[in-house]
């Protein structure tokens, strides 16, 4: 069906369909590309996308194989453009098959806007298809139209609105894309079937909706008030120390934050959350810091600074050690949040909680604000040596094999300055936290909500946010040639890749350069760790990984290459032949063993064990 004509539309007084202002707001807000599933109570937004202002404006649809995978895709498209993500599904079926992935967005802090097609607006009372009847006496009564709604307003969502007025719908559109941004958490439209035909005015066009215009700013005097009281606990310090988390990536200050630790020169650390965040190739970077579950070098390096300045901070079981988060004897911490900032003295207890307070304005005032002749850094001589792998330790292996020590030390060379790596949840992430990253480069992966199978189409979504906005994650252009097209390297193990492999197909479709990692383990060897080693449970059926681009659309190889890797000689082979360039989309099944697993997830598996007794 091609665009519809809407002969009643009056250009004078600037009224046009709902349908076609719904796609102009969303591109001009960062969603240049819609991901989602078409169902009956959507198609008639979906129309709108080839309305030619629609088209001009570069818009495009991504049609995802399932709602699921969109909702992942969607996640994956923000976290590398730290723009606004959408997805479309209709209502009941689609929705809830979304909403795992949604409320995967929510825990990690991910701007996602979820719009649902829903009934129309005047459609009577009755039991309809893909909605949820009334669990008692559902021939009388008639269904609760907004019970999805009701399950993720306040809970899921930061924001939800269900649209029962088309005049006021472009101002609640704004309001809901304004909070995503302003909580960098997901959002909600339901849009009735018949409101993308009807007409709305566009004077909400005129309010261009980003980040920086988003975020609630901290009032001059308070401002004034903590920084004072920063500077002041900074100037006293002689070893502080700069931890850097997630949501310094979500609020947008990687590269101030790095600006500030080239300034200051204080030694500097990520959590799990906040890796790569920080340019890891600085001279002052120490490793990343988990607590107990972390290299012994890293941990007693963080325990000698008496101050951390800990930017971005979220605390969850993973990020934040459920096994306890400790820090120096007599160590004073600042927690740097979107909305507190928390001056504490663990050894005396003494605390100062500023509410309502956005650290992206306090890290700006400190910028501006720090002295650096009154630094007083007296750091031992030990803490100056550059963070490498290699104080690891890991230990040499008598094999040919390709085991999880040997990635450690070798797959790290795929990676170039500006390349981005994502981790399906498995295994191999956990390797991946004692890399010594490229500057520039990104690393994408759950690190609280943890749903096994998201990697693969969140990584759709990053190569659609690369082909949207390219090398937008790269903060110093300087750092990497002009000329170079940064890789996008997926690394997912079989058993997650068995969930949503679907998606390797819409890469083919929308020509997404990709280099994908089959951890080939005969199942789900991170579950077998925590428990069933030997259980079937555990057990997938084992594929021909080589073969499906074929099956998925490649039928000749034009786009695609697949390999097969069983030594480590293959492996460097194939990593050498991949810096060099080549196809498209390069997939890569690398053997290994069943209950080959990184000493680090064993550590962290043993310290959370303890941290419950």
């Amino acid at each position: 069906m091609g665009p519809v004509s809407y002969e009643s539309q009056d250009i004078r007084t600037k009224r046009i369909p709902f349908g076609e202002y719904l796609f102009k707001k969303l591109v001009q807000s960062g969603s240049k590309s819609i991901f989602g599933v078409p169902g009956d109570y959507n198609l008639p937004l979906l129309e709108h996308l080839y309305d030619d202002s629609v088209k001009d404006i570069g818009c495009r649809w991504i049609a995802c194989c399932n709602e699921l995978n969109a909702a992942y895709a969607a996640d994956g498209y923000s976290r590398y453009t730290n723009k606004l993500a959408t997805l479309i599904t209709t209502y009941g079926v689609g929705e809830l098959s979304a909403i795992n992935g949604v409320a995967g967005s929510s825990a990690e802090n991910v701007k996602v806007l979820h719009i649902v097609g829903v009934v129309k607006s005047d459609a009577p009372e009755c039991n309809y298809h893909h909605l949820i009847p009334q669990l008692q006496h559902s021939n009388f009564i008639g269904p609760n139209r907004k019970i999805c709604y009701d399950m993720v307003k306040d809970r899921v969502a930061c924001s939800a609105e269900y649209l029962e007025d088309i005049e006021t719908a472009p101002e609640k559109v704004d309001k809901v894309i304004t909070e995503i941004y302003k909580h960098s958490k997901p959002g909600y439209l339901f849009v009735p079937a018949d409101f993308a035909d009807k007409l709305v005015d566009t004077t909400c066009l005129n309010n261009e909706i980003n980040l920086c215009n988003s975020i609630e700013r901290t009032p001059s005097e308070k401002l004034d008030s903590i920084v004072d009281g920063v500077l002041q606990w900074i100037y006293q310090s002689q070893t502080p120390a700069i931890l850097a988390d997630g949501n310094v990536d979500r609020f947008g200050l990687i590269s101030q934050l790095n600006q500030f630790i080239e300034r200051t020169q204080m030694v500097n650390f990520t959590t799990i959350m906040g890796k790569s965040i920080i340019d890891e190739t600085n001279p002052r970077y120490q490793g990343l810091y988990a607590g107990k579950s972390c290299t012994d070098l890293v941990r007693s390096k963080f325990l000698s600074c008496d101050l951390i300045l800990h930017f971005g901070v979220e605390k969850n079981e993973v990020n934040y050690c459920a096994q306890g988060f400790p820090y120096g004897p007599q160590a004073k911490v600042i927690e740097f949040h979107q909305s507190y900032i928390r001056l504490f003295d663990t050894l005396n207890g003494d605390e100062q909680l500023f509410e309502n307070v956005n650290f992206v304005d306090v890290l700006t005032a400190l910028h501006q604000r720090i002295d650096i002749s009154k630094l007083n850094l007296q750091y031992d001589k030990a803490i100056f040596t550059t963070y490498e792998p290699s104080q690891l330790n890991l230990p040499e292996e008598d094999t040919s094999d390709v085991t999880q020590i040997y990635l450690q030390k070798k797959f790290p060379e795929i990676l170039a300055p500006g390349d981005i790596l994502v981790s399906d949840t498995g295994s191999f992430q956990f390797g991946v936290r004692d890399y010594k990253l490229p500057t520039q480069s990104k690393f994408m992966a759950q690190s609280t909500w943890l749903s096994i199978g998201m990697g693969l189409p969140a990584a759709l979504g990053v190569g659609i946010g690369m082909q949207d906005y390219p090398r937008i994650h790269i903060c110093d252009q300087s750092k990497v040639p002009a000329g170079y097209k940064p890789k996008l390297v997926l690394g997912v193990g079989d058993g997650a890749a068995q969930m949503t492999v679907q998606e390797l197909t819409t890469m083919l479709r929308y020509h997404v350069d990709i280099n994908v990692f089959v951890w080939n383990n005969n199942g789900y060897t991170i579950e077998r760790a925590i428990m069933g080693e030997n259980s079937d449970y555990n057990d997938i059926m084992p594929w021909r990984w080589t073969k499906l681009f074929e099956a998925f659309g490649d039928f000749d190889g034009k786009y695609s290459n697949s390999s097969l890797v069983k030594t480590r000689q293959e492996l460097d082979q194939k990593i050498e032949d991949i810096n060099k360039g080549g196809k498209g989309i390069e997939l890569v099944e690398v053997k290994l063993g069943v209950m080959d697993y990184p000493a680090q997830l064993q550590m962290m598996l043993s310290n959370m064990k303890n941290a419950k007794k």
